[in-house]
């Protein structure tokens, strides 16, 4: 092929999945350390945030596709497409038509995609130039590399795991240090809940119910007792995050809300827990990112595409026969069971416990394998 000067990487799906394309990014540029690699993004600042400071990248565009209408947005591919990119890779979940038409419309000379197992009417073979069959077996992290190898022909130059990557600064390192000393508690174990998730298509659902959150806080901490628990999330999410919380009956000293801020500052805050706990979100991610041993509450969706990639992790869920139901698929979770959600509302926070419990032991004890999973 010949050597492109400009390539453009559509990640238009949401932060945790643009996290999960810097592998890709990364091998893109060890193949190509002299041209231009531009991100172009979609839902807000967090896929920015997401992207800041990675060497692997030149510029970040971003511009909102849903708010802005069909004429503006026929107008932003336009004005791109005067970019004239020799190379673009339309990267995963986008598997809708009007990802693809977004990528047709930039009109790089080689427009490498997936085209999906969920059959959601994308078009991938008339509007891309390669495309690559998705395999459900695979991480979305390994999916996306194969738009390289199967997409492009071209071999894997790093050495795996080919990890997701986040670059906190001096700054975001200092701040986190801060935060933790205000809180009176350096030098104490600390365990990062994330009780949250994002709430579109459904995806509200992923949540592990309040309740359970709460009993498996006193869990924790009665078998723990040098412990303490910091509960991660969106602003949004404070009111989540404070009813947890509340319920444990815990108190400030042991339970307490992590301050609000963006990506960078939070990935700096994570990598300072010694288990991080979560369902699945961009937070789960940012905690594999930093290395953090994480425990993923799964319900509705699969965690071979989704779970923590490359560090020490236990995957719980309950493996009814109709979980995973939600695959990659414009349309949202809808659950079918007789008993509404029963993957989460059913699971007992002592599984949880459990598994929180492995991974603190095995990171007292660095000789036992490091990589195992467990549902």
């Amino acid at each position: 092929m010949t050597v492109p000067r400009r390539i453009l990487v559509l990640s238009l799906a949401g932060a945790g999945d643009t996290l999960l394309a810097t592998p890709l990014i990364a091998e893109v540029r060890r193949h190509f350390p002299r041209a231009r690699i531009e991100v172009l993004t979609m839902q807000g600042t967090p896929p920015r945030e997401v992207l800041a400071h990675n060497p692997a990248v030149d510029e970040v565009l971003g511009f909102d596709f849903m708010a802005a209408g069909r004429r503006r947005s026929v107008l932003e591919c336009l004005r791109l497409r005067r970019r004239h990119y020799d190379l673009s890779f339309t990267v995963m979940p986008q598997n809708r038509l009007e990802y693809n038409l977004i990528t047709f419309l930039i009109g790089a000379r080689q427009r490498v995609g997936f085209e999906f197992m969920c059959n959601c009417g994308a078009r991938p073979r008339l509007l891309l130039t390669n495309v690559v069959r998705e395999d459900r077996r695979l991480h979305v992290v390994d999916n996306n590399l194969r738009l390289l190898t199967e997409g492009l022909g071209l071999p894997l130059k790093g050495s795996p795991p080919h990890m997701p990557r986040l670059f906190p600064q001096p700054d975001h390192e200092a701040r986190a240090e801060a935060a933790l000393r205000s809180l009176g508690a350096l030098g104490q174990p600390w365990i990062g809940f994330h009780p949250g998730s994002g709430t579109t298509k459904n995806l509200i659902l992923k949540r592990w119910p309040v309740a359970r959150w709460a009993e498996l806080a006193r869990r924790v901490v009665s078998r723990h007792p040098e412990a303490r628990i910091l509960l991660f999330g969106s602003a949004e999410e404070r009111p989540l995050r404070d009813e947890v919380a509340r319920r444990s009956g815990l108190g400030p000293a042991r339970i307490t809300a992590a301050p609000d801020g963006q990506v960078l500052d939070t990935a700096a805050l994570i990598r300072r827990m010694a288990v991080f706990v979560c369902g699945d979100t961009l937070l789960t991610h940012v905690a594999a990112a930093m290395g953090v041993p994480t425990v993923e509450i799964v319900g509705p969706t699969d965690p071979r595409a989704t779970g923590p990639y490359g560090v020490p992790c236990r995957i719980v869920r309950l493996g009814l026969a109709c979980s995973p139901c939600y695959f990659f698929s414009k349309h949202g979770i809808r659950c079918t069971h007789e008993r509404p959600m029963a993957c989460l509302e059913e699971l007992d926070e002592r599984l949880v416990e459990a598994a929180v419990d492995e991974l603190l032991a095995a990171a007292a004890a660095p000789t036992q394998p490091t990589d195992s999973r467990s549902s």
